[in-house]
């Protein structure tokens, strides 16, 4: 685990659970709801910079100008539907790859071992899950309805609910052995559809407890 690692956990905190729905929207209308999620990533990515990578001021810079072009030109762009998912990935690889590319270009080579490269590893793996997960979920869902289907606040139960799911899928792949954790997964889903859920509620069930143990898995073996 390296610098890469700790400035992406940085950037998903600022992204995910440091940026919600009242910020969405504010960021949204407004080029003063940009600049306020901006400086919320700057504060969060900033002490990164400055103890982990080389001439962190011009760095710091092309952080701050890229984060902001890049959410104002999504903000401008995306439309309600598949469009709008495929923009949060976009707009998230792009994201990812600034990131690599500071790291890259300034020859930051500090490395974490031990404790702390567990806990950044682990707060990735969480914030992706669950707060990401949230609106993957979310916009699928979405995109499922069509044009109506746009960017709105996630109701509190189903939040809530998909947390909790999303939370014990993360906790069984890291916790239980992998016959445990597929069995228990695939019990899940199979229950979703012997309850005869709407097409929409399962698919949003089958997404999550996927992008849960996805991102799980992916992170758990991925060097960053």
């Amino acid at each position: 685990m390296g610098v890469f690692g700790a400035l992406l956990l940085a950037h998903l905190l600022g992204d995910f659970p440091c940026q919600p729905y009242p910020l969405i929207r504010w960021k949204i209308a407004s080029l003063r709801g940009l600049a306020v999620h901006v400086a919320i990533q700057v504060a969060l990515t900033l002490p990164v910079l400055i103890w982990f990578v080389p001439a962190w001021g011009w760095w710091a810079l092309i952080l701050v100008s890229s984060h902001f072009l890049i959410d104002w030109l999504k903000v401008r762009l995306t439309r309600a539907g598949w469009v709008e998912l495929a923009a949060f990935f976009l707009d998230q690889a792009a994201h990812f790859a600034v990131l690599w590319v500071i790291v890259r270009a300034s020859g930051a080579a500090t490395t974490f071992g031990g404790v702390t490269a567990e806990v950044l590893r682990l707060g990735i793996i969480l914030v992706l899950a669950i707060y990401a997960g949230a609106v993957v979920v979310f916009l699928v869902g979405a995109a499922l309805k069509g044009p109506d289907g746009g960017f709105a606040p996630i109701p509190s139960p189903e939040r809530w609910r998909g947390t909790l799911e999303r939370t014990i899928m993360v906790v069984g792949v890291l916790l239980l052995p992998a016959a445990i954790w597929i069995v228990l997964a695939a019990g899940y889903v199979l229950a979703a559809v012997l309850l005869k859920r709407e097409r929409q509620v399962l698919v949003k069930h089958i997404v999550s407890v996927t992008w849960a143990l996805a991102v799980t898995l992916l992170v758990g073996q991925v060097t960053v």
